[in-house]
């Protein structure tokens, strides 16, 4: 029996592909680079949900549809921190924690960052 992919792995790869490529991606092209183990229309299912969840846009090509991520991989990151701090019952040890797990390179940029911000 085949291993599954854990739930999001698929989606999250087809993301990290839009992000990738310089422009628009047809279903074909993601599902030869991506996956080419699967259907073709796990594939294009998997992109008609990022397209429902608002994470990419598509235009018409021909026959297929040609998808862009909305945004950058930084602003989907950046996006996924904000909400997984909005959802900490407590922020402040959330903040510490991930201020703790820090090397001292992501660190020194975080001071930099923090020092521009007011």
């Amino acid at each position: 029996m085949r291993s599954r992919r854990p739930m999001g792995a698929l989606e999250d790869q087809v993301m990290e592909y839009l992000w990738s490529v310089a422009g628009p991606a047809t279903p074909a092209e993601v599902h030869e680079v991506i996956a080419p183990e699967l259907a073709y229309t796990t594939v294009m299912t998997v992109l008609t949900r990022l397209y429902e969840k608002g994470r990419v846009t598509r235009d018409r090509r021909g026959r297929a549809y040609a998808y862009v991520a909305v945004g950058s991989e930084a602003d989907h990151v950046a996006e996924e921190m904000t909400t997984s701090l909005f959802d900490a019952g407590d922020r402040a040890a959330a903040l510490s924690r991930f201020v703790d797990s820090l090397d001292s390179d992501d660190a020194t940029v975080l001071r930099k960052l923090l020092g521009r911000s007011k």
